[in-house]
């Protein structure tokens, strides 16, 4: 099953922020605003796999620094 696309104009500096941030991170474009969109409507179960799995991990540092403090 295909998904439905959409077409937005985003200003060009927002633009190359999200340019910058894939480059970065080895995500493709339609993955971060998912996410972005996710996020912002309360959605998580739509989340990219790459997503969820990089919030673990920052999750995991923070419990790992808590566990280490005490």
């Amino acid at each position: 099953m295909t998904r439905p696309q959409i077409v937005v104009r985003i200003p060009p500096d927002l633009l190359e922020k999200l340019n910058d941030y894939t480059e970065q991170t080895g995500a493709s474009k339609t993955e971060v605003v998912i996410g972005a969109l996710a996020h912002y409507l309360g959605y998580v179960e739509h989340l990219p796999l790459t997503q969820r799995i990089a919030e673990l991990e920052a999750r995991m540092v923070t419990l790992e620094a808590l566990v280490k403090a005490h």
